[in-house]
């Protein structure tokens, strides 16, 4: 469904300033939490993977080429780390497909689904030089320098760790640097969702920053910070670094600059000395932008920020919990977390222009239900060249990701569930879309399913036949990546539902708890018609439009 542009502006949602009262501070929006994964303990609890992961499906005649399950909570739980919500994440290299999650690492060959090798977080970060991991884990793929990079937290969760690969073989070896993500409160402190990006002078990475109960409270929100790490320090020839760093800190409470929360640097291959950063407000409904300036690939310590500017989305309000069937148990129909409006996963700058989603409740519909909506922005103004939902009543649409290639083309995924008990189970769906000259997005064709839940009532840290108990996390987020062999090729990852952990799911002797898996999916955008590309070369310019026309036809393989 297309947002009509003559939607009025977002109305200030919650905005507590007195202007005469300087010492007040401004109120966030109350849903703002503490987002840290959590380990799940149930006395008795069986969590072996009997059943395996499902083979790859291939259908290469279809735009959804290519599928195949990544990571389950059973993987992570044999290695004693056993965590809600996933927090799924994964991108894909020359000939890889690397995985994240709370708990457990995976390698993947990207043409089969094939699974390399299986890892505990703690394991890996072992291996590349930290002690200990506590989730909240990214991953990309840095095509230029064809190495990795992956972030987590510190075993103290106020420290961030980052880990290069040595080569752009995942399963070789990685060398780490770690550094304090949120100073001022010790131990117990967090630099809680760190986001990661990067361009072509540095790497971002946002934190919203959580001050430990003994400093005011029980995980108070204090702020944001945003990390800014010289590209040649991590990606040099030696060890990485964090040399060069520069920290810009928006303290909450004291600070009345709107910076916005789960800061997102934006994902780019352009030149020049502005990098670019994308946010949910603070104390709006809405999302904002701004610069970061005086860049260079070896030192960010004199980069300044440009002044926020704020979208102007059509008007919406933060989600509530999807529905699912809930056939079982009647409560747990509407339990799932759509999260909120952050912008959860990457955003990239392509020709000229910004691409974002996040999730929302649209207040022009008349429903009260999650939407995906996407957003492409006027890359040096911010200004909104084109937004729309993605959903349909009846169902919840959350947990987006987005990547575009370098021919506008876009791939979209996310999760969808109902009330429907046919069609209501969570599934991991996508839609593919192409740019046209004037930045709108044009559908390619009707979504995708790529991977249907096997249970109709997710719920975790409660047993099967009982109640839902406690925060019902999912995602928290999720990943669209483009291949650099072919940037007709995009690879998705999402969450899904797998079977209970009980005799009738195949785990005898389990107690019945819900588990989470992940889904990988490979789509191929499909050659346009002459008279759609005549409508889209004027967006790429005719400079090199044979040359694009003959590499769209490359195979998947």
């Amino acid at each position: 469904m297309k947002l009509s542009k003559s939607l009025p502006l977002i109305a200030l949602c919650a905005m507590a300033y007195a202007p005469t009262a300087a010492s007040a501070a401004p109120t966030i929006k109350s849903y703002f939490e503490f987002k840290q994964p959590k380990m799940i303990t149930i006395p008795g609890d069986v969590s072996l993977d009997t059943n395996g992961e499902s083979a790859p499906v291939s259908n290469v005649s279809s735009n959804f080429t290519l599928g195949f399950e990544g990571i389950s909570q059973y993987d992570g739980a044999s290695f004693g780390r056993n965590f809600i919500p996933p927090d799924t994440m994964g991108a894909v290299g020359r000939t890889q497909y690397f995985e994240t999650s709370n708990g457990a690492y995976a390698v993947f060959d990207k043409y089969t689904g094939q699974r390399l090798s299986l890892t505990s977080d703690v394991a890996f970060w072992a291996a590349a030089g930290q002690t200990g991991s506590n989730g909240d884990s990214r991953v990309m793929y840095n095509a230029a320098a064809s190495r990795w990079i992956a972030v987590s937290f510190g075993a103290n969760t106020k420290d961030l760790q980052i880990a290069i690969s040595d080569t752009d073989d995942a399963l070789g070896g990685w060398k780490s640097v770690k550094f304090e993500g949120y100073a001022g409160f010790g131990f117990g402190a967090t630099a809680d969702y760190p986001t990661l990006a990067l361009d072509g002078n540095a790497v971002y990475i946002g934190t919203n920053n959580f001050a430990p109960a003994s400093a005011g409270g029980s995980n108070s929100f204090r702020g944001t910070t945003l990390n800014v790490i010289p590209l040649d320090s991590l990606f040099g020839a030696s060890a990485p670094t964090v040399t060069g760093i520069k920290q810009f800190t928006t303290d909450f409470p004291g600070t009345f600059e709107d910076r916005g929360f789960a800061l997102q640097g934006v994902n780019s291959t352009s030149g020049g000395s502005t990098g670019k950063v994308l946010a949910a407000s603070l104390f709006n409904y809405d999302s904002l932008g701004f610069t970061v300036n005086n860049l260079n690939s070896t030192d960010a310590s004199g980069a300044t920020l440009g002044a926020v500017n704020y979208l102007g989305q059509a008007a919406f309000q933060s989600p509530g919990p999807g529905r699912q069937p809930s056939v079982a148990i009647a409560a747990n129909q509407r339990i799932i977390s759509t999260l909120d409006e952050r912008i959860s996963s990457s955003v990239y700058e392509v020709n000229g222009r910004i691409y974002m989603v996040n999730t929302v409740d649209d207040l022009t519909d008349g429903l009260d239900e999650s939407r995906v909506r996407y957003t492409v922005l006027d890359a040096n103004t911010f200004a909104i060249l084109d937004e729309g939902n993605i959903g349909e009543a009846g169902y919840d649409y959350y947990q987006g990701s987005i990547a575009v290639n370098e021919f506008g083309e876009v791939a979209i995924g996310y999760n969808r569930s109902g009330l429907d008990p046919t069609t209501g189970k969570i599934s991991f769906m996508a839609q593919l879309f192409r740019t046209m000259s004037d930045g709108k997005l044009q559908s390619m064709g009707d979504q995708m399913l790529l991977k249907e839940s096997l249970v109709d009532d997710y719920h975790n840290g409660s047993l099967f036949g009982q109640p839902a108990a406690g925060r019902q996390r999912w995602g928290d987020y999720s990943q669209v990546s483009v291949d650099p062999s072919n940037a007709h090729n995009f690879y998705l990852i999402g969450q899904f539902a797998r079977e209970y952990n009980n005799a009738a799911g195949g785990h005898p002797g389990g107690t019945g708890g819900s588990r989470w898996g992940t889904f990988i999916a490979v789509l191929t955008t499909p050659v346009p018609e002459p008279q759609t590309w005549a409508m889209m070369v004027f967006g790429f310019g005719f400079m090199g439009y044979a040359m694009r026309r003959r590499r769209y036809s490359a195979s998947f393989a």
